[in-house]
This record gives C-alpha cells, sequence and structure tokens, in this order.
C-alpha cells in the first residue's frame, strides 16, 4: 500500500481528532476532561507511531513502550467517563496494533465502527484497517471477508486500494493466479492512480508475472519515480545489470530514503552486485573514491 495512505488509514479518524474534538466541546457534548484525555493520547500515538519498536542493538525502545502505556491509561480514563465513543475505541485498536496486537487491534476498530458517534468515513477506514489487522494476525481469510462485506464503499472512497490489499492477502494464501486477478483492472485502468499502478506492478512480480508489471511500472515511471526501483531489479533479474544500476541511480537520487528502505527489505536480490562498484556508489553515496 501506499506508504502515506497506509499511515492515514492506519491513524484513521484520528487525524481529525483536535477539529472534532473542538465541534463538541463547543456542543458540550464532550466533557473537557475527555477532550485533554483524548487529545493527550492522540500526541502519545502519534510520537510512538514514529519510533521503532527496538534500537539497532535490538532492545525494546522504553520511551516508546511509556508513550503506549500512558496514551492507555489516558483511553481507560476517557472511557469511564464518557462511554462508547468511537474515537476512544480507534485509538485503543491503534495502541494495540502498536504493540503488536492485531487481533485486538482488529476488535476495537469492529467495535468502533459500531458506535453511534461514528460517521461514514470513519466507518471506512475503521473497516479497512480491521481487515489490515486480521491480516497482519494471519487471519486472512476472515480479512478477505471483512474486505468483501464492505467493498462497494471502500472502492468509492480509496479507489483500486482494497483489491490491492487483498491481492497481498491472496498472495500470503498462496494463491498467486488470484492475486494477479485481482489487481487486472488496476493494471487495465487508464485513469488509476500512478501509485496504484506501481503497487498493482509489484504485485504482479510477486506472483511471477513480470510481463504484466513491466508495461505499468514504465508508465507509471514518470510519475511515480520508485517504479524505476522495481524495474532495476526486474533487469537485474534478467541479467541485465548496466540497465538495472542506471534505473536504480535514478530512482535513489529522487526518493533516497525509499530507496534504502526497499535496498534494505530486498537485500537478497541484490546481492549479485552488491560488490559491484557502480552499485556502491549508487547506495554508499558517502563512500570515498579510489585513489588515482
Amino acid at each position: 500500500m501506499n506508504h502515506t495512505l497506509s499511515r492515514t488509514l492506519l491513524y484513521g479518524g484520528a487525524a481529525a481528532l483536535l477539529g472534532t474534538l473542538g465541534l463538541f466541546w463547543k456542543l458540550g457534548s464532550t466533557d473537557a476532561d475527555v477532550v485533554t484525555l483524548l487529545s493527550s493520547a492522540d500526541v502519545q500515538l502519534r510520537l510512538a507511531h514514529g519510533i521503532p519498536e527496538r534500537d539497532k542493538q535490538g532492545a525494546v525502545l522504553d520511551s516508546r513502550e511509556r508513550m503506549i502505556t500512558a496514551a492507555e491509561q489516558h483511553l481507560a480514563t476517557a472511557e469511564r467517563l464518557q462511554p462508547g465513543m468511537a474515537v476512544t475505541a480507534e485509538f485503543t485498536g491503534f495502541a494495540h496494533m502498536l504493540r503488536g496486537r492485531f487481533e485486538e487491534a482488529a476488535a476495537c476498530y469492529e467495535r468502533a465502527a459500531a458506535c453511534a458517534d461514528c460517521g461514514a468515513e470513519q466507518r471506512d477506514v475503521l473497516s479497512f484497517n480491521q481487515a489490515r489487522m486480521l491480516a497482519k494476525a494471519g487471519r486472512f481469510e476472515q480479512a478477505l471477508a471483512v474486505f468483501g462485506r464492505h467493498a462497494a464503499a471502500l472502492d468509492a472512497r480509496y479507489g483500486h486500494q482494497r483489491v490491492i490489499e487483498e491481492a497481498a492477502i491472496l498472495q500470503q494464501l498462496g494463491r498467486a493466479a488470484d492475486a494477479v486477478q485481482r489487481v487486472l483492472p488496476v493494471l487495465a485502468d487508464a485513469q488509476a492512480d500512478p501509485m496504484a499502478s506501481v503497487q498493482a506492478a509489484v504485485q504482479c512480480l510477486e506472483s511471477g508475472r513480470p510481463d504484466l508489471a513491466e508495461p505499468a511500472l514504465e508508465r507509471a515511471a514518470a510519475q511515480v519515480p520508485i517504479a524505476d526501483y522495481h524495474r532495476a531489479r526486474l533487469k537485474l533479474s534478467r541479467g541485465d545489470v548496466d540497465t538495472s544500476l542506471v534505473l536504480l541511480e535514478r530512482a535513489a537520487k529522487a526518493q533516497p530514503a525509499e530507496v534504502r528502505r526497499q535496498l534494505d527489505n530486498d537485500a537478497g536480490a541484490w546481492s549479485a552486485v552488491a560488490t559491484h562498484a557502480r552499485f556502491r556508489e549508487i547506495t554508499e553515496p558517502g563512500m570515498a573514491a579510489p585513489a588515482r
């Protein structure tokens, strides 16, 4: 999934929390103490979301744990003062997600969607996140069922993102052919968001259909530079090292942080050129030039 969209969906209605609570406060329908508690939980969860769970030595980061714990305490108090608010249940689900408790997170998102104060947009976000958390918990069939129940609303709001997520789940179930079938409409849609086209193409690569992936990546590359990274991997797999490195360099110049993340995830795929001087120049720009 698009990284920005992924973060938005994870946070869901929380992204508009302060504006929403401000309106409730004016109307007198939300206790000021509850506003303060939810706002504090919002800050703590956002900060924790931006911190890795462990440091480079593998040790749990205490600061992150303290933030999540503080948020959970605020949420428990808010629920006691004013039970049944969708945003409280959603934030609690987010806290569970940060702790890796994906089934608990899915249950909270489902509960939040059933709250009387849950609006249509928030409900769509919650349904999307419920499915995503079920998939992370290994409950793949349940995740697909949630997507299926809410398909019309999710597609109206998020375009092709549902089928891209479904394809990834089908891939994990070992149903590569079904995964490809899910994303074919994305590849065929000339009006599809370019990032969605890249995601669909990457799914085809993972499902063993580079023939479908390559044209989509070529079309999207002008608008989505990371497409060149995936084209570079494809060229390398075919033994075209020179073209691969040209494309990798182009992607690295356009999106250095994202390319670095991809390289870390795909280290094995690049092992054949790991010692190649040109590859090292691209991936280790601070490396000193050899003496003349």
